[in-house]
Order: C-alpha cells, then structure tokens, then sequence
C-alpha cells in the first residue's frame, strides 16, 4: 500500500492506494529520475504513441523553458509532449516546408565538377562520378530527414554538456532529454526563418545567435539559483566541447563513409595500390 503520505508528481495528490496512476491526474505514480532504463521503456513509447500536449509544451519553451524542463526531469510529465515525438514531428513539418519551397540549384557546376574529377590520377582507381553521387545522396538524405539528422547529433551535444556541468548532478540520459526540448525549442524557430530565408535573405547568423540565446537563458533558468556568470561560462564551456566532439565525431563517419564509398566504387586495380 502506498503511503498516506505519498503524493503524486505531477499534481500533488496524496496517493493512499495500491495505484498505478494518479486518481487526479492519471499520470503514471512510479516516476522515476531518468536514467538509461528511461529509454529503453519510453522512447519506443514516445515514437509510436502520441499523448497529445505539443502546444502546452511549446509554449512552456518558450515562457519558462528552463522550469518546465526541470519539471519534468523531476517527474511532472503528464501535459507534455513526449521529447523524441516533440523532435520527430516538428524536424517533418521543416524537412516538409523546406520540400515545397525548394529550388532546383543548376547542374552545371556538378557537371564542371565531374569533368575536372575524371581528368585526376584517383580517377584511374576509383569512379570518382559515382562516388560524388553516393556523398550528394548521403548530404541530400541528411537535409531531407531534419530530426533524424539531429537525433543522430543530439548524444554529441549532450555528452558536451554533461562533461562541461558534470559537478551539477545531472546525469548523461537527462542531458539528452534537455537538449531533445532545446531542439524542439529550435525548431520551431527555424520553421520561420526557413520562409524568412526563402523569401527575404539568408539569416542564418542571426538564427544561430538566437539560439544559443535561447539554449543559455534556458539552462539560467534551469539552473535558477545558482551564479549566473558560472552558467553562462560552462554554457561556452559545454558548447566548445560540443563543437570539439563533434568535428572528432564528424572526422570518423567521414573516414567510415570515405571507405565505404572506395569499395563500392573502386576498380579492381585499386586492391593492389591498398597492399602495395
């Protein structure tokens, strides 16, 4: 039996029976602190079921972003959006808008490109033509798929983070969930610069700009009572370390793709010159 003086996370209703979900509420009475058991049970939840609470959860981005994501880390997730969901849907409605309001760029730099690329000495080991085209599809993929595209970034710039704050207590899983809500909070941004970008200029200085300002007075907020100036500091802190495992990061995939497209597209004589 529960403890007559148990209250439930969300609400604080007292909790006096055998429940599973709050009577008041209905959230789930056995929330725990996130953890790597958090995302084996939640993100396939958060994929394929939709509990509804999007625009509460964008509107608390961006009134009280810091407060209302340290709620929830503390277990007050009934009213919102599920962080991964938050992410895939609104990363498809850019990758979307950004479909319809695309141009056809001209082929005729490709075609120079390739020109130049078959008169090379790699040209005699490797075709080059198709191996352009197997990184244009990979890029092309990667800009078609925006939320895929940051899920697969997103554990960089966490771990970034949760080394640069790692003396506040906040361990690596809920570094993911806050920067899975700062990328909902970022993409809602970006769906107006993409129609600022589109059809006025090229803003996208002023978007990055705008969105460290968000993510730092997040994270004051987050963090509210500790010094200001020591949060904006391991903020920079973090964000360096973020850009500093990223490049590693980006180096790797690199070489693995670089690989990966010399043996689809290697000719045989290339096996010599790799044994030579």
């Amino acid at each position: 039996m529960k403890n007559s003086e148990e209250r439930c996370k969300n609400c604080g209703q007292h909790l006096i029976l055998q429940q599973n979900f709050c009577h008041e509420c209905g959230q789930k009475t056995d929330t725990h602190r996130i953890n790597f058991h958090y995302f084996v049970h939640e993100v396939p939840h958060s994929i394929f079921h939709i509990d509804g609470g999007i625009i509460f959860t964008l509107k608390e981005l961006f009134t009280r972003p810091g407060h209302s994501i340290r709620e929830y880390l503390e277990g007050k997730r009934k009213p919102h959006f599920r962080p991964v969901m938050l992410v895939l849907v609104l990363g498809s409605v850019c990758a979307l808008i950004q479909y319809f309001l695309h141009k056809k760029s001209p082929e005729d730099n490709d075609k120079l490109i390739q020109t130049n690329l078959a008169k090379t000495e790699v040209a005699r080991y490797v075709d080059l033509e198709g191996l352009v085209s197997f990184f244009k599809e990979i890029v092309h993929w990667l800009s078609s798929h925006l939320a895929f595209t940051i899920l697969l970034m997103l554990p960089i710039t966490a771990l970034g983070f949760y080394l640069g704050f790692r003396k506040y207590k906040i361990n690596y899983p809920e570094w993911v969930v806050i920067f899975l809500f700062l990328s909902g909070q970022s993409l809602a941004v970006y769906i107006f610069f993409i129609f600022l970008n589109h059809f006025v200029g090229h803003y996208s200085g002023i978007f990055l700009l705008l969105v460290w300002g968000l993510i730092t007075f997040s994270l004051l907020q987050f963090f509210q009572g500790h010094n200001k100036k020591h949060i904006i500091l391991r903020t920079l802190w973090s964000a360096f370390l973020s850009y500093l495992l990223t490049f590693v990061y980006f180096v790797f995939v690199c070489i693995i793709l670089g690989v990966a497209g010399i043996l689809l597209y290697g000719y045989d004589n290339i096996i010599p010159v790799f044994f030579h």
